[in-house]
């Protein structure tokens, strides 16, 4: 085999040297195929300086099996475990290679969810001057949020379902490529507590904010109307005060609003109309005095639309029919009177409506059955006997719904019996 390619290599005439020419450019496609189809094997190893600050951070939170003797970046034993069927990723740290032409890594993300840690909130987290997300959710972590984290370019923080307390550093306004504060409820259920600072309506980029089960009291700040890239704003179950301020009509993007028990006082402004994005919105136990209903037929992606405790009287509007993408429709505990509007027939996507505890009368529509559940108990409806008796007619609960049973025999569960609102465990949605 040798000694014929050493023929064909240096014999002159066409035929070997037009096999020489087909052989070379042969061998060189080979060649490139190898190069291309192998595995690049990535020398790109994370920098000492980071994977001594991880140590440290293990160490604060009470992260006890970070393996150092491989590479933090390179996702091997336990510095990347495989997801849950509720989130993306459970426990990782995650870097970007790109550096020093892809030879050197930095982290730019740690999440570490329902890893059962029970350390403090690290400060040594602003020690990775590349890192982009700080996602804790679900652990057991005490200790106050750092102010040095206001240092670092974050996108995501999230805490939600730990025991952080104290107050939010008026330095993470600062974070101007802040998205998400926090992702998937976070900040909730914690016992943060104090005014929320002024600096935070100065993040130009926040589409998430959710504050809900903590402590946090005073009104909110004249500041926040600046947040206008806002999208999800959960306030509930907070003690804040004052009224539900106005401004909120410049948050023209936001798609989810929650503000249940939130310790604000009504009327729920008019600018609301003009938050034309919204798909779900909870108010609810409001304090102060009664105001009318507010106009929202205008807001057409509403499907969820909960308005409970909230001093409203008067007539249910007409024009709530004009809501048709409305799914569940709450409207409990207020003061409202006269009939079900007959609009609500165009309503053909609810599934759940709440009418508890008003004051509605006359007679009950054709389509009150069609929703999977509705509640009507606690009003002055109208019950005739040619209607079904009883206090559950299908999915329709209509204890105490009717003034003084109505004469329809001896069904005194349809009187209303004037229980308090004391004696209910309220409905969350």
């Amino acid at each position: 085999m040798l000694n014929c390619l050493t023929f064909l290599l240096s014999c002159p005439c066409k035929f070997c040297t037009h096999f020489k020419l087909q052989s070379m450019k042969l061998i060189t496609i080979f060649f490139l195929f190898l190069l291309l189809a192998s595995p690049i094997v990535s020398g790109a190893t994370l920098k000492q300086q980071e994977v001594e600050v991880l140590k440290e951070i293990g160490n604060t939170l009470g992260k006890k099996d970070w393996d150092f003797s491989v590479d933090p970046c390179s996702g091997e034993r336990n510095w990347t475990s495989p997801a849950s069927k509720s989130y993306s990723e459970l426990n990782a740290v995650n870097c970007d290679c790109s550096f020093s032409n892809h030879t050197l890594c930095h982290v730019v993300s740690i999440v570490l969810k329902s890893q059962n840690l029970s350390g403090t909130l690290p400060p040594q987290l602003a020690r990775l001057p590349y890192l982009q997300e700080i996602d804790l959710t679900l652990n057991y972590l005490n200790g106050t949020i750092p102010k040095q984290w206001s240092s670092l370019n974050l996108v995501n923080i999230s805490l939600y379902g730990n025991r952080v307390t104290g107050s939010i550093p008026k330095e993470l306004g600062n974070i101007t490529t802040l998205k998400s504060f926090l992702v998937d409820r976070v900040l909730e259920f914690n016992q943060l507590s104090g005014n929320l600072p002024t600096e935070l309506g100065s993040l130009p980029q926040i589409e998430t904010l959710l504050l809900t089960s903590n402590n946090f009291t005073g009104e909110l700040p004249a500041s926040f109307a600046n947040l206008t890239t806002l999208k999800n704003i959960r306030l509930g179950d907070n003690q804040f005060s004052g009224s539900i301020p106005n401004f909120i009509q410049n948050w023209r993007s936001v798609e989810t609003m929650v503000i249940q028990g939130s310790g604000f006082s009504g009327p729920i402004p008019s600018g609301i109309s003009l938050m034309k994005n919204l798909n779900d919105l909870r108010i609810s136990d409001l304090n102060g005095s009664d105001s009318p209903f507010p106009q929202l037929d205008r807001i057409t992606n509403l499907q969820t639309l909960m308005l409970r405790s909230c001093n409203i009287i008067g007539a249910m509007p007409e024009n709530l029919g004009n809501l048709t993408n409305l799914k569940v429709l709450d409207l409990s505990y207020n003061k409202l009177s006269g009939q079900i509007p007959s609009s609500f027939a165009e309503l053909q996507k609810m599934d759940m409506l709440f009418l508890t505890r008003n004051l509605l009368t006359g007679p009950l529509p054709d389509w009150i059955s069609k929703p999977d559940f509705v509640d009507l108990s606690f009003n002055n409806f109208s019950i005739r006997k040619s209607e079904e008796p009883g206090c559950q007619q299908g999915s329709t609960n209509l204890f105490a719904s009717s003034v003084n049973g109505n004469s329809i025999g001896n069904i005194s569960c349809l009187q209303n019996t004037g229980c308090t609102k004391s004696k209910f465990i309220k409905y969350f949605l």
